[in-house]
């Protein structure tokens, strides 16, 4: 089973014998999809750095770069007992390669043009998988694709709808950082802003952070400092994130904050005199005609919003959890958590596009490749946006959610008009496979 549980080997790379990869080969002959079709899973190979690094990822997991250790031989640079051999050259590519892990062997297929999935074979797959959500696809104005499948409870009637509610876990960022941009449009704040100038008694090794550095993740603090659904007061969580160690210098790598996110939070109920929910409630959704998105201000109806789905076994549904009256404190607040449906997801999409809530020049500030992230899922990260391609007319702007039982992924092609939205009340790998099949069927047209 295809696993790659390369999260928990930590950053200690290991000592390898490195080979001169400009003298085993050309990278670009490796550079493709594989599928290993048991699971329905694709394994990206793709170059940086000028196409002098070799990296591979799968959906909902980092990159990882390759070490090449003999002839069309790759290991992980993290631990070199994960291993790739490609195989079966032809017309100057590779057509399988050989994934080797502690846990086992396995061979992807690489995809070739003529064997991109279209809607049909895409449904078809969902059903033998199981999934369980609902997908929404557009182009131009246009539904391509919309359809609910599983359940969203156990009870009789419980069975996923198109208007079903998801937790759309860290896709939550982008509305944050929208909501700092409006408040720097309306001359309330500035994205130079530093942290002394929103919070007292910030110490001497944080007090220089910007909210720039907040929105790009590079403002060297770690991913989180306690439990989602943690009771924690302002004053708590403060103290807990001004005391705890940079792990990198300010501005200088990625490194993916939760909390980062939630001291921009804060910032927006500073600047704007409300409280982060209400501020987004009457600035960014009901312009943008979004009714059903939000923590506790819409009236969720009973079996509206849909309960996460582990191992079989039903959970809570999120807004269930140990939530505050304004929501989910703030381990979880601004930086994921949001509830939504996928219609309401296409009109913020189609605000993005026609500028309904932000303006031309700060909507192009809004997705902007400020940072590269060579170390996250994204080349490029903009503000609460991972950002590809961006000089190309398949310009894409994406961002995934993930939590325990909740799966979620929203893709943007903003010169194609395409927008791909796949929300999942459980989670497993191949979810975030489901909107690279459907962009290939579209950009093949």
């Amino acid at each position: 089973m295809l696993s790659f549980s390369l999260m928990s080997l930590g950053c200690a790379t290991q000592t390898q014998k490195h080979i001169n990869v400009n003298a085993v080969s050309s990278l670009k002959q490796y550079v493709g999809d594989y599928v290993y079709e048991p699971a329905d899973i694709t394994m990206r190979i793709f170059t940086r750095e000028d196409d002098t690094k070799l990296y591979t990822s799968v959906p909902g997991q980092e990159p990882y770069e390759l070490i090449a250790t003999g002839e069309h031989k790759f290991s992980f640079k993290v631990d070199e007992e994960f291993k790739i051999e490609f195989k079966n050259a032809e017309n100057g590519v590779f057509r399988e390669l050989i994934a080797v892990q502690p846990n086992g062997t396995f061979k992807a297929v690489r995809k070739g043009k003529g064997e991109i999935d279209n809607v049909t074979s895409i449904d078809k797959k969902l059903i033998e998988r199981d999934f369980s959500g609902v997908i929404l696809v557009a182009q131009n104005d246009s539904i391509v694709f919309n359809k609910a499948y599983g359940r969203k409870n156990s009870l009789e009637n419980g069975l996923n709808d198109i208007n079903t509610v998801f937790d759309i876990c860290s896709i939550t960022k982008q509305f944050t950082a929208a909501g700092i941009l409006k408040l720097s449009m309306q001359n309330k704040l500035a994205v130079n802003d530093k942290l002394s100038k929103y919070f007292d008694a910030v110490p001497n090794d944080k007090k220089n952070i910007t909210i720039h550095q907040l929105l790009t993740h590079s403002s060297g603090l770690t991913a989180g400092i306690g439990d989602d659904y943690d009771t924690v007061t302002e004053a708590a969580f403060l103290s807990q994130v001004f005391s705890s160690k940079l792990i990198s210098p300010i501005g200088e790598k990625f490194n993916y904050s939760n909390i980062g996110y939630s001291l921009l939070t804060l910032i927006i109920e500073k600047a704007s005199g409300m409280d982060y929910e209400t501020f987004l409630n009457v600035e960014i959704f009901k312009p943008s005609k979004m009714y059903h998105t939000g923590y506790v201000i819409p009236d969720w109806k009973n079996n509206e919003v849909a309960n996460g789905f582990l191992n079989g076994t039903e959970a809570k549904k999120p807004n269930e959890e140990n939530w505050s009256e304004h929501g989910p404190y703030l381990n979880l607040k601004g930086n994921g958590g949001i509830l939504t449906r996928a219609s309401d997801l296409l009109l913020w999409s189609q605000a993005i596009r026609d500028n309904t809530v932000l303006d031309e020049a700060t909507t192009s500030k809004y997705l902007y490749p400020h940072f590269q992230s060579d170390s996250f899922l994204y080349s490029h990260y903009g503000y609460g946006w991972g950002i590809e391609n961006n000089n190309s007319e398949n310009k894409l702007v994406l961002h995934g959610g993930t939590s325990e039982f909740f799966a979620t992924d929203l893709w943007m092609y903003p010169k194609k008009g395409i927008t791909i939205i796949v929300l999942s009340n459980k989670y497993e790998d191949y979810v975030y496979s489901i909107a690279r099949k459907f962009s290939n069927f579209l950009l093949a047209e």
